[in-house]
């Protein structure tokens, strides 16, 4: 799904259908560009679906796995990249303790470690995918777009809505990745 598939979600959600056929390229019948976009509420919802993003990319993290070396007991964060959260740290399949900082990842001993860890958001453009975690789909950043397009118009009311539906859904999500059932089996 790409910056422009959310945004056009949320334009249609939120009724805006002038954004709408800016961002599909088909304002007032010209044949311009869909790659040129210059209206300002067309801008602003790309850069609200980008914030959207962001969210739900703490929400549902799409993980990375890295091994690397540490030194003096720190593992530097030039050697993971760029990092918004670390899950965890192993050594030989084992989980090790460790702490995460400014400098790196603090662990108790030096070696070569795995590191499972969430990589920061980057804006994407207007064509480009947008990479967040297996639970969120179109239809929720959807609602967090328009909930972030009314904040930034103003309408506050109209925004406590689309928080609401995301969060629902979001709530949603996570109950039905912990509720996996056993298979039934015959007991003997």
């Amino acid at each position: 799904m790409t910056v422009r598939q959310i945004a056009l979600s949320a334009a249609a959600i939120l009724q805006a259908d002038d954004i709408a056929a800016i961002l599909s390229g088909e304002a007032d019948g010209e044949n311009a560009q869909a790659s040129e976009i210059t209206d300002g509420d067309a801008l602003t919802l790309i850069k609200c679906v980008n914030l959207a993003a962001a969210e739900a990319a703490g929400d549902f993290p799409v993980l990375s796995v890295v091994k690397a070396e540490s030194r003096n007991g720190v593992i530097p964060l030039a050697a993971i990249g760029d990092v918004s959260a670390v899950r965890e740290v192993s050594a030989g399949g084992r989980a090790v303790h460790f702490t995460f900082d400014g400098r790196g990842v603090k662990t108790p001993f030096d070696g070569t470690f795995e590191v499972t860890f969430a990589p920061q958001y980057k804006d994407a453009g207007a064509d480009d995918g947008v990479a967040v975690g297996a639970g969120a789909d179109k239809e929720m950043l959807a609602y967090l777009t328009a909930r972030n397009f009314c904040l930034v118009t103003g309408r506050t009311d109209e925004a406590s809505v689309w928080d609401q539906r995301y969060n629902a859904e979001a709530e949603n999500k996570r109950i039905r990745r912990r509720a996996v059932m056993p298979r039934r089996a015959w007991l003997a």
